[in-house]
């Protein structure tokens, strides 16, 4: 079997696993927001933050020389987001997706 094989299963996978888990993970999501936006509603005198443009691309990490646009790593948070409570090593999403899949491909005779 070839690689290209391989990676279609592993595919297939993954696909069927996230189809299984994802109506349920979604419905969790939206009864969070739910219950977040019933605690924090907010006043009705709200007003928008205004942005010019210089700021905007300060918050972007972009400077201008002459005609040039520039970007800069200065402003950039962590690359990796926060996992959300709930998303640990006992999560089967997680579990899914961390799956050591060498003993499938040894099986296979792939390795």
């Amino acid at each position: 079997m070839d690689k290209t094989l391989l990676k279609a299963y592993i595919r297939t996978i993954v696909e069927e696993e996230v189809k299984r888990l994802l109506p349920e993970m979604l419905a969790e999501a939206v009864a969070e927001v739910k219950s977040l936006q019933e605690t924090t509603q907010k006043p009705a005198t709200a007003t928008k933050p205004k942005f010019s443009r210089a700021q905007l691309a300060e918050m972007m990490g972009l400077e201008r020389h002459g005609d040039t646009v520039v970007a800069t790593t200065k402003n950039i948070g962590p690359v990796m987001p926060k996992i959300p409570a709930g998303y640990t090593e006992d999560n089967p999403a997680v579990q899914a997706i961390n799956k050591d899949y060498s003993a499938l491909m040894k099986a296979m005779k792939l390795v």
